[in-house]
């Protein structure tokens, strides 16, 4: 009876030892940056200007800023969860063929962007973006694109903003949604990290296009038929048959897609 006491209350011990691991070190579960020096030089084909802004709490943001000639709008762009401005600049070709500018950004502590990364640091930052691009272009013309994780904030900004569009790529319903479907076994409380797309979009007022691939293991195409239910009177979801998380550029449907929105 002693020996079976001892072992509960190890196994018990353990899980609670496992569980606050999770808790507190969720940043190295969820987020894979690529820190850049700050004086990192990129290079790419289409032309770019660099832009820091500064944010309440001291910390510098950066950001990439594609340009056009005589530009039909500016896409805000919010990128995965993975990398940094140096490889995720070379999306510029996709979008600036089709006479938009492109506003790409890093995130807290990736790139050239100080600082650690956080839910509230995540969204404030988003909206310190926002309102840099609102200065500049009318509310209509700033179309909010989100890839991945960046698909949280792109849907806070359109609930808490009035913009042209919004485009949602490989997107969710939230984190915790899409942890228990990875981890059954993970009670919700543990993830700190709530990104509530779904609550968001009930108030988003701008038209809402979704890629999803279905063949997505990463964020399984159900979370995006699911967050294309939430507001269906405006929003569009556009099935990429066979497409994974990573790899929808390549399919013609995903392309043709983009450019019917876009045009």
């Amino acid at each position: 009876m002693k020996y079976i006491l001892i072992v509960t209350i190890s196994v018990i011990l353990i899980i609670v030892f496992i569980f606050y691991l999770i808790y507190h070190n969720q940043e190295k579960l969820i987020f894979f940056p690529e820190v850049l020096p700050q004086d990192f030089s990129f290079q790419f084909r289409n032309r770019f200007e660099e832009v820091f802004l500064h944010t309440p709490d001291k910390e510098r943001i950066h950001a990439l800023f594609f340009r056009v000639n005589q530009p039909k709008g500016v896409i805000l762009y919010f990128h995965g969860n993975a990398g940094s401005l140096r490889s995720w600049g070379g999306i510029a070709e996709d979008f600036t063929p089709l006479g938009y500018d492109l506003f790409i950004i890093d995130f807290r502590g990736y790139g050239k962007s100080t600082g650690s990364v956080s839910e509230k640091a995540l969204l404030g930052d988003g909206e310190i973006y926002y309102e840099y691009l609102k200065e500049r272009y009318s509310e209509e013309k700033i179309i909010l694109f989100g890839r991945s994780i960046g698909t949280g904030i792109a849907v806070h900004l359109a609930e808490k903003f009035s913009p042209g569009k919004l485009i949602l790529e490989t997107p969710y319903t939230n984190l915790p949604d899409l942890a228990k479907y990875h981890y059954p076994m993970l009670p919700g409380f543990l993830i700190r990290y709530a990104l509530s797309s779904d609550k968001w979009l009930l108030k988003v007022k701008c038209p809402v296009y979704i890629f999803h691939g279905t063949s997505d293991s990463i964020i399984p195409f159900e979370f995006g038929n699911s967050l294309s239910k939430v507001r269906p009177e405006n929003t569009i979801l556009i099935p990429v048959e066979g497409g994974d998380h990573n790899n929808l550029g390549m399919f013609p449907s995903y392309r043709e897609g983009l450019l019917k929105i876009l045009n």
